[in-house]
């Protein structure tokens, strides 16, 4: 079955013409597509929808936002864990505040992904009841600066090279970097409170006077640790400045709140929260990653993180003396002059095989195993030459083939090497 399109109409032609979209893909009736789009609209039925933009009370319309986070708590006996929701409600859509990739990118967004157009979820698992709803509240903030600020965080190696100057910025901490729609730049440094004293204060406004650099610093809480570091915002536009400023010296936590108190829904720890929007697509979610079993030929689950893929690894054993053999290549191919998107490549499988290596050696002593295997060692001597480095890569390719069955971890592993080998016989860089 094709699924709904997971876009918030923002006119009343739109939710028509999402409706029919509803009706082809649900076999409902119109009337009732008709409510199903208003809904996914925030609006309570399709007459709700009509009455509101006829009378422009969708100027003032609210889009709740929910942001959920999983907690375990192994310091109780015994454990306790639970799924946290918290619902917002900003005047803009989560769509038009932060797109997939953004989120990472975001302070206090870092450990979320987008589950839906409406819904926030963190990957991971909070270490409490008490850290999961801090966690909640901090990424509301950070959702709020961004609607009110209009500013987005900075992803790209450009944006981030035009504010490189900031890293020098004495006794800087929790920086998080934003850029306007113009491509200029804000950054929020909140360090704790000892820098508003000497000489960490006379030493910080020296430095921004004589990069040229504009700051100030708002009578607000801030988002990394509202109440205890002291926000600072610095600029390289005055205007953007100033009006970020202003903007969020109006910011309280408390317009977030219902009735003064978090709206917060508690659930069991192995459910999911499905949002209006993930609703109304008729789409069910998949299960969380890293909470069932699964099967793969010839191949052995290794690690299991709440929230992460698992990782697999060839169910069987190398001997330590190919490891060693591997570990030698890698390292000369690390000293070597190979494309940077092959060395990218080679680094990410010397990591994934030295995990490899102590997964099958698990039940040794510690002792018994090498952790030099794959890193560490003197004099190691490059390879010279694409000839040199190729050739190292099929004999890497070889040890891997004559070692472990056919396996999807083991054809992953391949193709990446395939990868690296094509970008340095090609020279691609």
């Amino acid at each position: 079955m094709s699924t709904i399109p997971d876009v918030r109409p923002s006119t009343l032609d739109g939710i028509k013409r999402k409706a029919k979209s509803i009706g082809r893909n649900t076999k409902i009736s119109h009337l009732a597509a008709l409510d199903v789009s208003a809904r996914h609209s925030g609006f309570e039925n399709f007459h709700h929808a009509r009455k509101a933009f006829e009378s422009g009370q969708e100027r003032n319309q609210l889009h709740s936002i929910f942001l959920s986070a999983y907690w375990h708590d192994t310091s109780t006996k015994p454990s306790s864990a639970g799924l946290e929701t918290l619902e917002i409600q900003l005047p803009k859509p989560l769509s038009s505040l932060l797109s997939k990739h953004q989120c990472s990118y975001a302070q206090n967004l870092q450990g979320f992904f987008v589950e839906c157009s409406d819904h926030l979820e963190m990957r991971g698992n909070a270490s409490s009841l008490d850290r999961a709803k801090e966690l909640l509240i901090r990424a509301a903030l950070a959702l709020q600066f961004i609607e009110a600020t209009g500013l987005h965080p900075v992803t790209t190696k450009l944006q981030r090279k035009a504010m490189e100057l900031l890293d020098k910025l004495p006794s800087c901490d929790h920086v998080s970097r934003w850029i306007s729609t113009s491509e200029d730049w804000v950054a929020l440094d909140e360090p704790y409170r000892h820098v508003t004293k000497q000489p960490y204060l006379g030493t910080r406004e020296a430095w921004v006077t004589e990069n040229n650099i504009h700051w100030a610093k708002p009578n607000w809480g801030g988002l990394y640790y509202p109440g205890n570091a002291v926000p600072h915002i610095l600029s390289n536009n005055i205007d953007l400045l100033q009006k970020t400023f202003a903007v969020v010296e109006r910011l309280s936590e408390n317009t977030l709140k219902k009735d003064g108190q978090w709206a917060l829904l508690t659930q069991e720890y192995y459910s999911q929260f499905v949002s209006p929007a993930r609703k109304s697509t008729a789409k069910k979610r998949k299960p969380r990653p890293g909470t069932t079993y699964g099967f793969s030929k010839n191949a052995v689950e290794y690690q299991r993180s709440a929230g992460y893929p698992s990782r697999w690894r060839p169910d069987q054993i190398m001997s330590m003396e190919n490891h060693k053999e591997m570990g030698r290549v890698f390292k000369r191919l690390y000293f070597s002059d190979t494309p940077y998107t092959a060395h990218a490549k080679l680094k990410e499988l010397q990591s994934e095989l030295e995990d490899w290596m102590f997964s099958e050696y698990r039940h040794e002593n510690r002792s018994d195993v090498d952790v030099d295997v794959y890193y560490g060692g003197n004099d190691i001597k490059s390879y010279l030459g694409t000839t040199e480095m190729v050739n190292a890569i099929d004999h890497l390719r070889a040890i891997l083939e004559s070692t472990y069955l056919d396996s999807k971890p083991l054809r992953d592993h391949l193709r990446k090497l395939d990868l690296a080998r094509s970008h340095i016989a090609n020279g691609q860089h």
